[in-house]
């Protein structure tokens, strides 16, 4: 009797982790605060080690036996290195906990880690396939929620939360609960290719929700305006189009054809905010083929990965490099490119390696203005492993990627596509903590090698 208990519970564990990493990117603290963190970050950091982590943990230990430590060693791997550099490397707070605003240090990057292994021994019981069935299911509806709240804001029916305060990453609109209208997209994209695999494998009733929650994401990620999303989301559903022959259905084509209709829709008859791109970046818009200032990142970036390749430079490892510049260096990542002529006299303001950089400028007209490198990342996450924990766990990182690609491109495309969708993201963006969580499940199911479903009590396969 009580080890029927034990199963039953053990089964619904999954299911409650799945809800948990759902309702997480949905979660902020809408009011004025000193700082966008807490509004937006805080609160996910609290449901993070307060619900999602122990529900990992009580998987794994659930489903220990079921380990397979030769598909799961570059999680392992990455895991022992950045134990590595926290105790030898860099043993300070800041190699733990994150940079300000970011909160990913070593603890959070261990988080992730526990999270994909619960993900792994969850799919390699259950069987990778349904597996993916039920986990994208689940993010159709966590995602859909979570696009409705971009919509809301395309059209001006829901505000900006926390707008107002001066710290923290900036909240932008269409942006919704995630803040930043890069991330939105960045989450969007992430789970685009997944939803659109599972529709044609659910029954009917369950296909048109299936076909809703198609719509709204693909309208929220087109919402996003952001560019690096849009790669990433078009190249991971082109994948999928291209090798899945289900997802050229009707019923994957024509919620997308809605989607990209109803954000047309919004583009020619919604309001003005949210829209920052234009052909060539007039009137204060952002040009389409604009870097936005990442090469000078990426260069910066790749100066301190030739300077400590091994090791990095911990976290906020950009404001570390930065601060080991020149003051001319400093001030051409500072000063904004039509006021450089302006300037009359620079003078550094001496600051702790783990702050922000910041100059005090003088122009010609007598005005004094004192400017901070608010960047604490690389918009290049794979750089910015290098840069931050060394370039093994750069390797690492990739490697995880890659394998999870790889080891589905047989049998679970969606997971595939949405994984290199997620990557093409990374290229030009951070990755960042009010939805990785989400990532870095779907990477740990995809981890699990083809093949049949692993019984937990006899590890016979069934």
């Amino acid at each position: 009797m009580s080890s029927d208990v034990t199963t039953n519970a053990s089964s619904r564990t999954p299911y409650l982790l799945i809800f948990a990493l759902c309702v997480l990117p949905l979660l902020i603290n809408p009011a004025v605060a000193i700082s966008f963190d807490d509004v937006y970050l805080t609160p996910k950091l609290l449901w993070i080690y307060t619900v999602t982590l122990p529900i990992a943990l009580l998987m794994i230990i659930e489903r220990r036996q079921l380990i397979a430590w030769r598909s799961v060693w570059p999680l392992m791997a990455l895991g022992g290195w950045l134990l590595l550099g926290g105790f030898i490397f860099h043993p300070n707070k800041l190699m733990w906990v994150g940079a300000p605003g970011r909160a990913d240090g070593v603890a959070m990057h261990l988080t992730y880690i526990v999270i994909a292994t619960a993900g792994f021994l969850w799919a390699r019981q259950k069987g990778k396939v349904g597996a993916s069935k039920t986990l994208a299911y689940g993010l159709a509806v966590g995602g859909a929620l979570l696009a409705l709240t971009n919509i809301l804001q395309q059209w001006n029916l829901m505000g900006v939360p926390g707008e107002g305060a001066f710290g923290g990453v900036l909240a932008t609109p269409a942006g919704g609960t995630l803040g930043n209208r890069g991330y939105m997209g960045g989450a969007l994209a992430l789970l685009i290719p997944l939803v659109a695999w599972v529709i044609p494998h659910l029954p009917t009733p369950q296909q048109r929700w299936g076909q809703a929650a198609l719509t709204l994401l693909c309208w929220g990620w087109l919402g996003s305006w952001t560019r690096g999303a849009w790669l990433a989301g078009g190249i991971g559903l082109t994948w999928l189009l291209l090798l899945d022959s289900g997802t050229r259905r009707r019923a994957v084509a024509y919620p997308l054809a809605l989607g990209a209709l109803l954000f047309t829709a919004s583009a020619v008859f919604g309001p003005m905010e949210g829209r920052t791109l234009s052909v060539y970046g007039s009137e204060g818009s952002q040009g389409f083929t604009d870097s936005s200032g990442r090469q000078a990142l990426w260069s910066l970036a790749m100066h301190g990965i030739h300077k400590k390749p091994l090791e990095g430079w911990a976290p906020p490892a950009l404001w570390r490099v930065l601060s080991t510049q020149a003051t001319p260096v400093v001030a051409a990542a500072l000063v904004p490119k039509d006021k450089e002529s302006a300037v009359t006299a620079i003078s550094r303001v001496q600051s702790p390696p783990e702050e922000a950089p910041s100059l005090i400028v003088q122009y010609a007209t007598g005005e004094r203005e004192r400017l901070f490198f608010p960047i604490s990342k690389v918009h290049n996450e794979f750089l910015d492993y290098a840069l931050t924990f060394g370039v093994p766990a750069a390797l690492l990182f990739f490697l995880i990627i890659f394998t999870g690609v790889s080891r589905n491109m047989a049998d679970v495309l969606g997971l595939s596509a949405t994984l290199i969708s997620y990557g093409v993201y990374l290229t030009t963006w951070p990755e960042i903590v009010r939805f990785a969580p989400l990532a870095w499940f779907i990477l740990g199911v995809a981890l699990v090698k083809a093949g049949p479903r692993v019984d937990r009590q006899t590890r016979i396969p069934t």
